[in-house]
C-alpha cells in the first residue's frame, strides 16, 4: 500500500503492509516519531521506542508497517505536507530492507560535491526537488506525444548506427566487430533521416531522440542529450514556426500548468546582436544597449575615434547607479576576460562629470551624457563581433530581471549563412541549411543569409531549425563552400545527395532541447540536474566509473590497438 491510497481510509481504522523509506527518527520518550517517505508523500508514525531500538532501525530502512490511521490533534497538524492532518499509530514493522550509512543525507538543499551525488544518483534522486526535476521532465515527453497525437504528427524513429558525417562537434564512433577496421558513429541528432522521410513522401515526422557529441561538456550540454526532433514536408519557416507555438504553448500548459502567449516576438541577429550583444537575449531584462557613434564621431578621445574611422561602433549603457571604484574595476577584469581591451567609464551626478576621460570630452558628448542625469555610462567601442560579448555581460550584471519566474519566448532569424574560424570558411549551422538568396550565396557567401532560426527562452537557446536544401546541386555547392573536395563530399554525403536526386518536396524543421527547456522552467543551474544519469562536466559517469578500458583479448576480437601515450 502507498501513502497516496491513504486518501480514502477513515479516521481510527487498520492500515495494512504500508510501506516506504524511513525519512527522519525523533525519539519522545517512550514514543518515536517516524518521517516515512514514499515516491511522492509523507505521512508521520507514531512507535514504541522499545520496538525500534529492537530493529535498530535507521534512516533509509526500507519498511512495511501496520497500523491504525489517526487524524492528529489540531496543535499538532503540519500543514506542509499533504497528509500531515494524519498519523499512523503502528502495531507491526517489518524490515524489507536496511540501508548503509548514507554518503549525504536525502534532503533538499544538500552542499554535497556533484561527483558525489552523481556517484551514488540513485539516492540522489530520492531528494524531492531531484525526484520533481524527473516528474517534470515524465510530464514533458507525455505532453509532447498528447500534442503530437491531437496535430496528427507522426512518431518515426531513427537509427542511432550511422555514418560518421561531422556535423561540427566530434563523432562518438561505435567499432564493427564483423566488418574490421570500419566504425559506426552515433548520431550528433537525427538530421539527415528525418530528411529522408520527407524524401519518402511523409507529410511529417516528430521523435523524441537521443542525440550524442563529443564535446566539451558545459552547464548546457551533455555528451548525450535529448530533443524533441520535428520535420514537415511542403513547408517553410513561417509554417514550421506557427506549428512550434502552438506545441510549446500546449507543453507548458499541460506539463507545468503554465500559461504563455503566442505568437512568439521576432528579431534578426543584427538586431539582437545590436540590442542586446548575443543571439539568445534574456528579454526579461529590458534594458537595451545603445548606439553613440554618430555623438562620438569627432570626438578627441584618440582610441575611441581611431576604432571609429575603422568601422567601429560606439555602444553603451547607462546605470542610475553611481558605481563604485572597485565595483567598476571588478566589471573591467571581467571584461577583459572576454576579450575586451578595456572599460570605458564616466560618472554623471549633480550636473557633474568624473572620470579618466572626462578631459577630452567635447561639449556635445559632455551634454549627451549629463542628459541622462544621475549613474555611470560605460562603453565599448571596436568591431561589432568584437565588442558583444562585453556588451551583452554589462547589459546582464547591471540590470535586474522584471520577474524571475515569467518565460519569454523569442525568435532569432536572419543568421549569416557563414562565419570565418581559424580562417575557414564555415556554415554557422549545419551545412543543410538553405540559403535565402542563392545568388548572393555564390557571389558573396560571408553576406548570405541562411534561412535558419532559433528559438530563445529567458537567455537560453532552446534549440535551432531551418529551411532545408532540397536541391542536389545546391548542397553540393554548399559542401563545396565549406571547404570539402569532390572525394570527401562523394565518400561523406554522396549517399544523401543521390537521395536529393529523385524530387525531393520542400521541407524544413526544428529541434529542441528538452534538458534546456526542463532545467529552465524548473530553474535549476545545469541541465544535469534534470537528467536522471547526466556526466560530469569531463564526460565521467561517477556511477558506473564510464568510459573504461577494456581488457586487450576484447580489444583484439575487436580488431582495435591503443595507443598508449609512451607510443606516440
Amino acid at each position: 500500500m502507498n501513502i497516496k491510497e491513504l486518501k480514502n481510509i477513515k479516521n481510527d481504522t487498520l492500515v495494512e503492509n504500508l510501506t516506504g523509506w524511513v525519512d527522519t527518527i525523533r525519539d519522545h520518550g517512550g514514543l518515536t516519531f517516524i518521517d516515512l517517505r514514499d515516491y511522492e508523500s509523507f505521512i508521520q508514525l507514531i512507535i514504541d521506542k522499545k520496538l525500534i531500538d529492537e530493529l535498530k532501525i535507521k534512516n533509509e530502512f526500507y519498511i512495511s508497517v501496520t497500523g491504525i490511521f489517526k487524524n492528529r490533534d489540531e496543535n499538532l497538524i503540519n500543514k506542509k505536507q499533504e497528509f500531515g492532518t494524519y498519523e499512523i499509530h503502528v502495531k507491526e514493522i517489518n524490515i524489507i530492507n536496511k540501508s548503509k550509512n548514507l554518503p549525504f543525507q536525502i534532503e533538499d538543499g544538500i552542499e554535497t560535491d556533484e561527483s558525489i551525488r552523481l556517484k551514488y544518483r540513485y539516492l540522489d534522486l530520492r531528494r524531492n526537488e531531484m525526484k520533481q526535476n524527473i516528474l517534470a521532465r515524465s510530464k514533458v515527453f507525455k505532453s509532447i506525444r498528447n500534442v503530437m497525437n491531437n496535430l496528427n504528427i507522426l512518431e518515426i524513429d531513427t537509427p542511432t548506427l550511422i555514418k560518421s558525417t561531422p556535423e561540427g562537434a566530434k563523432d562518438f564512433l561505435v567499432p564493427s566487430r564483423k566488418n574490421p577496421g570500419t566504425f559506426y558513429a552515433l548520431p550528433q541528432s537525427p538530421q539527415m533521416y528525418k530528411q529522408l522521410f520527407m524524401m519518402s513522401g511523409f507529410p511529417n515526422y516528430y521523435q523524441i531522440a537521443k542525440c550524442y557529441r563529443d564535446e566539451d561538456s558545459r552547464k548546457d550540454r551533455q555528451p548525450e542529450f535529448t530533443q524533441l526532433d520535428l520535420e514537415f514536408s511542403n513547408s517553410n519557416p513561417k509554417i514550421v514556426k506557427e506549428k512550434l507555438e502552438i506545441i510549446v504553448q500546449h507543453i507548458f500548459a499541460e506539463a507545468f500548468d503554465l500559461k504563455i502567449n503566442i505568437p512568439f516576438k521576432s528579431l534578426s541577429f543584427t538586431e539582437a546582436i545590436n540590442l542586446y550583444g548575443t543571439d539568445k537575449p534574456d528579454l526579461r531584462i529590458t534594458e537595451t544597449i545603445n548606439d553613440a557613434t554618430d555623438i562620438f564621431i569627432n570626438t578627441s578621445i584618440t582610441f575611441v575615434k581611431d576604432s571609429i574611422n575603422n568601422s567601429g561602433v560606439f555602444k553603451y549603457l547607462f546605470t542610475k547607479n553611481i558605481l563604485s571604484r572597485k565595483e567598476i574595476d571588478e566589471l573591467e577584469i571581467q571584461s577583459k576576460e572576454l576579450g575586451s581591451n578595456g572599460l570605458g567609464w564616466i560618472k554623471s551626478e549633480n550636473n557633474e562629470l568624473t572620470g579618466p576621460l572626462v578631459k577630452f570630452l567635447n561639449e556635445q558628448e559632455s551634454s549627451f551624457i549629463k542628459s541622462f542625469g544621475k549613474g555611470t555610462f560605460l562603453f565599448q567601442v571596436g568591431n561589432l563581433n568584437d565588442i558583444s560579448k562585453t556588451m551583452d555581460f554589462l547589459r546582464t550584471t547591471l540590470f535586474s530581471k522584471t520577474e524571475q519566474n515569467e518565460h519569454i519566448f523569442l525568435w532569432i532569424e536572419d543568421f549569416p549563412y557563414f562565419e570565418i574560424d581559424n580562417g575557414i570558411l564555415q556554415p554557422s549551422h549545419h551545412p543543410f541549411t538553405s540559403p535565402n538568396n542563392i545568388h548572393e550565396f555564390e557571389n558573396n557567401p560571408l553576406e548570405a543569409l541562411a534561412l535558419h532560426y532559433d528559438l530563445v527562452l529567458n537567455g537560453v537557446e532552446l534549440g535551432s531549425g531551418s529551411q532545408r536544401i532540397n536541391n542536389p546541386d545546391l548542397q553540393t555547392l554548399v559542401l563545396k563552400k565549406w571547404g570539402l573536395s569532390e572525394d570527401e563530399i562523394q565518400n561523406r554525403f554522396g549517399w544523401f545527395i543521390e537521395a536529393l536526386s529523385y524530387g525531393t518536396p520542400e521541407h524544413a524543421g526544428f529541434a529542441i532541447g528538452i534538458d534546456r527547456l526542463v532545467a529552465e522552467v524548473m530553474r535549476q543551474p545545469s541541465i544535469r540536474d534534470v537528467i536522471p544519469f547526466p556526466k560530469t562536466q569531463s564526460g565521467m559517469d561517477p556511477l558506473t566509473d564510464a568510459p573504461t578500458k577494456l581488457d586487450k583479448e576484447l580489444l583484439k576480437e575487436y580488431n582495435i590497438k591503443v595507443i598508449e601515450d609512451n607510443e606516440q
